[in-house]
């Protein structure tokens, strides 16, 4: 792996024409860390990969329960679709040899967060950012909304993933980090390569250099035996039946039902998750636990990766997750209902449970 990386050939076309982008360093440009680098990543998450959410960014507020605190500044804290945490630092230039200390230290520290102060942070962040305002409750829930097919805790959180971000490394750090990741520690180094192009505009690239592809995915040979569908492998998106549904009802997930019964009175229509926790009798963090337990099932019993239901935040103007029914899928659990209306009558799954919070069987 060279040092300087500077493999990378950025051209800008038109028509036939083509012309060669010169490379420049963010530096030469008069750009710094904190307020180009660090803005550009926030703005564009999946800089640092796919499905991540920034959390935080620029903490240094570390104490030990002995009362000794630390000022050492984190750059970024995401939050991936998976759950787990990252511990993301951004280099101006070539990153010192270092780094990976730095991240390693940041991500055991980052390692002992509870949802609460998760929450917390991704509001002070969010009203600092943006401002936009949110309670600590409100950004709880974005989070798990981010996170939906996992319960947010901190058994989650206590292995959090590295990203390193730099324009270029040295070989002292590229052999550790190679060496951490074959000891299991996941950390990956990421490369960004600044551009000007004839016309004086700036263009940023960014790629992962580490850990590369396993060259064995790129290859076919005879099949031996039977295929067998590798671990990791996406789960394909499967429309949901009545079948399906009664088979669900039959599991008794009182939230997700609630989700249902609710949705499927208003075809169409994005619910809020207030009116669903309000239904099935649980609170919010109760009800976004259940729902995320639900992920689970959805892609280990029902072997899809899809929920039911659309869902989105804010799509209804509040800070809270939203979930929606397309008339097709409604008229499907109104059939696994039996042809009642949802609401109605004893053979509602929800019902008892909205009556009686006591009621609500655990997630299985």
């Amino acid at each position: 792996m060279p040092s300087d990386m500077s493999d990378e050939v950025l051209f800008t076309v038109s028509g036939a024409q083509a012309e060669l982008a010169k490379v420049v360093k963010i530096e030469d440009l008069g750009m710094t860390e904190p307020y180009h680098l660090e803005k550009w990543v926030t703005t564009f998450p999946q800089a640092l990969g796919p499905g991540v959410l920034i959390v935080a960014s620029q903490y240094d507020r570390w104490i030990s329960p002995t009362g000794v605190e630390s000022h050492d500044r984190l750059d970024l804290l995401g939050l991936g679709s998976d759950g787990r945490l990252l511990v993301a630092e951004l280099k101006r230039g070539k990153a010192p040899d270092t780094v990976y200390l730095q991240a390693i230290k940041y991500a055991a520290m980052s390692s002992r967060f509870s949802l609460d102060q998760l929450a917390t942070l991704h509001a002070e962040f969010l009203s600092r950012t943006t401002g936009q305002k949110l309670t600590s409750e409100e950004a709880g829930e974005k989070l798990q909304a981010h996170a939906s097919d996992v319960e947010l805790s901190p058994d989650v959180f206590l292995k959090p993933r590295i990203v390193l971000l730099a324009e270029s490394y040295s070989e002292p750090v590229t052999t550790s980090v190679v060496w951490l990741v074959e000891q299991g520690v996941d950390i990956t180094m990421r490369r960004y390569q600044a551009y000007q192009t004839v016309g004086d505009e700036t263009i940023l690239t960014v790629s992962q250099i580490y850990p590369v592809a396993d060259i064995a995915s790129f290859l076919m040979g005879p099949r031996h035996g039977q295929a067998k569908p590798q671990e990791g492998v996406e789960l394909p998106e499967v429309e949901w039946s009545a079948e399906d549904f009664a088979t669900l009802i039959g599991l008794g997930f009182p939230v997700p039902t609630a989700v249902l019964n609710t949705c499927a009175e208003h075809p169409g229509e994005w619910v809020p998750s207030t009116a669903i926790y309000q239904r099935a009798g649980v609170t919010q963090p109760s009800g976004s636990g259940q729902l995320a337990g639900f992920g689970y099932s959805v892609r280990t019993r029902f072997k899809r990766r899809n929920h039911p239901w659309e869902t989105e935040w804010k799509a209804g103007g509040e800070n809270v997750n939203y979930y929606r029914l397309d008339s097709a899928t409604a008229a499907k659990w109104h059939a696994a209902l039996g042809g009642q209306e949802p609401g109605e009558g004893p053979q509602n799954p929800d019902s008892q449970i909205a009556a009686d919070p006591s009621a609500v069987p655990a997630v299985s």
